[in-house]
């Protein structure tokens, strides 16, 4: 630090990186723990290494007198106060921002080179603040029981009326038909029916209906339109789900923006005319163990064999059949949902 600003400004700075590396070590650890999202926390973990490598901090340390500090018993009307996760991300980016800022100031002064990283880093922020409040408005995956309507003898509306009424965490259209205006009225009738409920509506394979009816979320699979490029499409507010078969896939779901994932085949299953070869139920723990996001257990499932699985690998159980060939699907829905709810 240039003797020509004293104690007073090395202070500055090093209460300024202090302030930017917390704060981003905060951002951080919600990134990590709370929303799941790996490929985001490995980039503010990055930028949060970098600051500490671009500024030599031994000297600013030297000069370091906390307990001098003129400004540490005065604490702002919110300072103690945090609703709620959105509150967690505005404080700490603000905290990154306006670090960032007076360091970006100060250096300016000594190192313009040092001046623009902190410009950069501040820049980052502001988008690190824009996609974790996105991910405090997108709806979670909760446990349960994921279903998945494809034709059901009781008809579609029924069956989602009935997950309504079960609290099932989650219900898919999938339609296989040709008829697109049939489909779209169709997704339109089950959002009404899913509407204000706990039970998150998803569209497979379609982000244009999903946006059309406005739905919680879309599903996708390794033959559709990219995750990155759905994700565009949608936005930073609707869940996005995407199907993987093998352990290739499943790893490499981690650099997509995906919100959770489908595991299987883990039977043989008659739902689909070309099914992927089967997964057996063993890699449901392998792919919990490479990500971090939900992981939903799908194909050839039963009552039986859903509790044959061990309690860590039925969080989320995806059933088609079991469910929509039962003589009273209501009470299918409550028994999976209390089985699975039983296992956490």
């Amino acid at each position: 630090m240039d003797n020509a600003h004293g104690m007073g400004f090395a202070t500055v700075i090093d209460a300024n990186l202090n302030r930017v590396a917390e704060g981003l070590r905060v951002l951080e650890d919600i990134c990590r723990f709370v929303f799941r999202d790996a490929g985001l926390q490995q980039k503010i973990k990055k930028n949060r290494h970098r600051i500490n490598t671009l500024v030599p901090v031994q000297t600013v340390i030297a000069k370091r007198s906390s307990l001098d500090d003129v400004g540490f018993s005065a604490i702002g009307s919110l300072e103690e106060r945090r609703t709620d996760p959105g509150d967690l991300v505005r404080a700490n980016s603000k905290r990154v921002q306006e670090g960032t800022r007076v360091l970006e100031e100060l250096f300016k002064t000594t190192d313009i080179t040092l001046s623009r990283e902190m410009k950069n880093v501040r820049y980052e922020a502001y988008e690190y603040e824009r996609i974790l409040l996105a991910y405090c408005h997108r709806p979670r995956l909760e446990a349960g029981l994921y279903l998945i309507l494809t034709d059901p003898p009781a008809g579609y509306e029924k069956m989602a009326e009935y997950s309504v009424e079960a609290g099932l965490p989650a219900l898919q259209l999938r339609y296989k038909g040709d008829d697109q205006r049939h489909h779209l009225d169709l997704a339109r009738r089950l959002r009404e029916i899913t509407k204000n409920s706990k039970t998150l509506y998803i569209i497979n394979d379609r982000p244009d209906i999903a946006l059309m009816v406005d739905a919680d979320g879309v599903h996708i699979g390794q033959s559709d339109l990219p995750p990155a490029d759905v994700r565009r499409c949608i936005g930073d507010q609707m869940l996005l789900g995407l199907s993987t078969h093998n352990l290739e896939q499943v790893n490499r779901s981690k650099t997509e923006p995906v919100d959770y994932i489908g595991i299987g085949p883990l039977y043989a299953t008659t739902s689909k005319e070309n099914p992927d070869p089967v997964t057996g139920p063993e890699i449901v723990l392998n792919a919990l163990k490479a990500v971090s996001c939900p992981v939903v257990a799908i194909g050839g499932l039963t009552i039986e064999r859903i509790k044959a699985l061990g309690s860590g690998s039925c969080r989320n159980v995806a059933l088609i059949s079991e469910v929509a060939m039962a003589e009273n699907p209501l009470l299918a829905m409550q028994t999976i949902q209390e089985i699975i709810m039983e296992k956490l």
